[in-house]
């Protein structure tokens, strides 16, 4: 009923907030003018934010859009990299890539569980990912990045209740050709990448991609007596497009990547305080995220291997449009090593036990998708669609411990250490095996009526139904040590929802040039369970569905001559039933746990302009200021007596202010080479790492020791290009300024010490990147 009666006022928000044409060309006479007009003109930005190609400055949405020519002049190859491009956009590291996540307008899900899913979807060529960690990998081939904002329910589903990262790769020549790549860095970070396009006959036509990328890390591991922290990534992408007919194009996609890195210990940044275990930390400059040096006896990595295909089917019905089929399937291993004590041996002080965490987790996914698009520029244009979705997901989860009650070793810096032979040593120890399916059918659509030749009026909604299942079957541990819990589990869980989400909307032409829009729109999560390796017997109700409630007023104007362009938008959106994750600590070990958090809410005001005062010269601009804060938070189970009521505090992860301005010089030169000249600022304002289980309000000292401090980053290259496009030599400098920063602070370190996640540009480098086309 609360989300319906918002759906019936939102028709009456987005009347008022319309504003009437002031003037207004002529509707173009046919289908084919129009096509002309909205999107062939020179330095337009064609999108498919709403699975069709639109002029971006004629979509009713906030989107960011970054060119893969952008994107790869930086040196930049993942998601990562992105987040200095797209000031709403937050990325949030962790250990193992699994874990990791992005944020858009301040809202993500820090998710641990196997039994729930992200809260920004990424979609690559159409198809869905269902977990966030197989979205990490290197982007190559890159046509454009969407990032839409704000809750993408109608059109994308359920995993887009914050937004949507769409990737646009780049389609076959109908011609032989290619390129070669390779990069180095001052900091040993190699990349080869190549490319070719293979004409296979008549109406036939195939691109084949190949990427290696190799890098030493960052962070010395003394005892090890290696750098950590880097990765090996290889991997290989095809594309067949065959136009079966005048009427008929199928699109088969196929890919295959593997991963192999020792990525990502955290750093201990600061001297333990409860305890003496400051000794084993000893010859380590703790210096907060300038920490450089771990002493960790074991190598915290993940290897991964992902693939996957998929089959587009583009048939043109004519005056009903274009009806779309994408089948896919993707299989996505991870197998995790991870260093759970951060020290590098045992010892009998409190906190110095042993604890080691590995396991694999396999995934499939299956997602089938058929939708009718009408022709563009109609009286009434419409998308319409179903889509299946079947993802299975499974992990088997080990956590070994040493714990030591006394030993005949002498001390060392000041501790006593334990060894086999010379001490009283157990080794408990604990194997889970744990999983989920979680099935979603919908349907959905979205309709834009031409009520004037200035004014466009939007419906939309989606139908969701969901069915998840999960269970966990662990053995009893074998005794006592942190982070295990003595009991058995055997439990199977089902729960199923449905919900229907809707859209409301208005687009009005104010001037030639100039679009405002207004709309509302609901957004579903479904429900979840909190199955972790230890859960218990109190954590096996779903999670409930998240939901929330959007609203967004903007503008976008651009010049007749395409010299100047402007895109705001002003947001509020509220979120009831959270899924987030907090932090318990269990037997002297920091454990996370899923949890109906309560309710959040993000408001805020994003502007984004493109500047061109002179030929070859682009000026690229973004400001985000985000609000997001609790509203009504719900205290954990099991959390300390200390936890409070968390109203009012800032979400993690959500900077207040986040921005980027970028330029681009293209000097011709009338010689063997022209020069491209470019550079990028990335501002981000303090943000708040997590929100710990009894951290009150009146805890600064922690709540500051986990709060990021603000910065800003500066990107600059310069490139040598052939006047023919034969060849380019671009020289690279990342974080010029050589800022130090984390991307992440969590407690839980050894001895009350704080753990801090190290980014790949924390360090300033230096790269040239050589490409040949053919």
């Amino acid at each position: 009923m609360k989300r319906a009666f918002h759906l019936s006022g939102a028709a009456l928000f987005a009347l008022i907030a319309a504003t009437p044409a002031f003037a207004q060309d002529a509707a173009p006479a046919t289908p084919e003018e129009a096509v002309a007009t909205d999107i062939a003109d020179p330095g337009d930005i064609i999108v498919t934010a709403q699975k069709r190609s639109e002029n971006l400055q004629k979509v009713p949405a906030a989107i960011s859009v970054v060119s893969g020519e952008q994107f790869e002049a930086r040196g930049g190859v993942n998601v990562q990299s992105l987040q200095q491009l797209v000031p709403s956009l937050n990325f949030k590291e962790s250990a193992t890539t699994i874990d990791s996540s992005l944020f858009l307008r301040g809202v993500g899900t820090i998710n641990f569980s196997i039994a729930a899913e992200p809260s920004v979807g990424f979609v690559v060529d159409g198809v869905t990912y269902a977990r966030s960690g197989e979205a990490f990998g290197d982007l190559y081939d890159v046509e454009r990045i969407e990032v839409l904002r704000g809750p993408q329910g109608t059109l994308f589903g359920k995993n887009s209740s914050a937004g949507v990262v769409n990737i646009v790769t780049r389609k076959p020549g109908d011609k032989f050709g290619g390129y070669v790549e390779g990069q180095a860095t001052t900091d040993s970070e190699y990349k080869l990448k190549a490319a070719i396009d293979i004409p296979l006959g008549n109406g036939i036509s195939s691109r084949f991609t190949g990427t290696y990328a190799n890098f030493d890390g960052t962070v010395r591991n003394v005892t090890l007596n290696r750098t950590v922290n880097g990765y090996e990534r290889y991997g290989v992408r095809g594309m067949i497009v065959a136009e079966a007919t005048d009427a008929l194009t199928f699109t088969l996609i196929g890919d295959w990547r593997r991963t192999n890195a020792d990525c990502c210990a955290e750093v201990i940044g600061t001297v333990p305080v409860n305890n003496g275990l400051a000794g084993s930390l000893s010859g380590i400059k703790l210096a907060g995220d300038e920490t450089r040096e771990i002493r960790q006896n074991t190598l915290t990595k993940t290897r991964e291997t992902s693939w996957g295909g998929s089959l587009q089917a583009d048939l043109d019905v004519g005056s009903a449009g274009t009806l779309t089929s994408i089948t896919a399937y993707r299989d996505y291993k991870n197998f995790g090593i991870r260093d759970g004590d951060f020290i590098d041996r045992v010892y009998t002080a409190t906190g110095g036990n042993q604890l080691d965490d590995f396991g694999p987790q396999p995934s499939t996914t299956f997602t089938q998708e058929v939708r009718l698009a009408s022709p563009g520029n109609q009286t009434v244009e419409y998308v319409l669609g179903g889509f299946y979705y079947k993802a299975k997901q499974e992990r088997t989860f080990e956590r070994d411990d040493i714990v030591c009650s006394a030993t005949t070793l002498p001390p060392v810096s000041g501790l006593f250490p334990c060894a086999v032979g010379s001490s009283t040593l157990t080794f408990p120890s604990a194997v889970g095996n744990f999983g989920s399916t979680i099935e979603n059918v919908a349907a959905y659509g979205n309709i834009t009526f031409r009520a004037t030749d200035w004014l466009r009026l939007i419906a939309g909604g989606r139908f969701t139904h969901d069915n998840i299942s999960a269970f966990n079957v662990r053995a009893a541990a074998t005794g006592a040590g942190p982070g295990l819990v003595g009991a058995a589990a055997n439990y199977h869980l089902k729960t199923s929802q449905s919900d229907f989400s809707g859209k409301l909307g208005v687009q009005a032409d104010v001037t030639d040039g100039l679009m405002a829009y207004a709309t509302f729109s609901q957004g579903y999560k479904g429900p979840a369970f909190n199955v972790f390796f230890n859960q218990n017997d109190n954590q096996l109700a779903p999670i409930a569905a998240e939901t929330s409630n959007a609203y967004e007023f903007g503008t976008k104007f651009k010049t007749a001559d395409g010299s100047f362009t402007l895109n705001t938008a002003v947001f509020y959106a509220k979120y009831d039933h959270f899924q987030a994750n907090s932090f318990v600590n269990l037997n002297g070990s920091v454990v996370t746990q899923l949890t109906d958090a309560g309710s959040v809410s993000t408001k805020g005001v994003e502007i984004e302009s493109v500047i061109r005062p002179v030929r070859n010269f682009t000026i690229n601009a973004g400001i985000a200021y985000t609000d997001a804060q609790i509203d009504k938070f719900n205290i954990p189970a099991g959390s300390p007596a200390t936890a409070t009521d968390r109203r009012g505090e800032q979400l993690p992860l959500a900077p207040t202010w986040k921005g980027n301005i970028g330029a681009t010089w293209k000097i011709e030169t009338g010689g063997f080479a022209n020069v491209e000249i470019g550079s990028n600022i990335s501002l981000t304002s303090d943000q708040v790492s997590s929100l710990q289980a009894g951290v009150t309000p009146g805890d600064l000292a922690v709540r500051r020791a986990i709060t990021i401090d603000g910065y800003a980053l500066v990107d600059a290259n310069i490139a040598l290009v052939d006047p023919n496009g034969v060849w380019r030599v671009n020289f690279i400098g990342r974080n010029l300024t050589d800022k130090s920063y984390a991307s992440l602070i969590t407690t839980g370190g050894p001895g009350g010490s704080y753990r801090y996640l190290l980014p790949r540009d924390v360090d300033r480098y230096f790269g040239v990147a050589v490409r040949f086309n053919y």
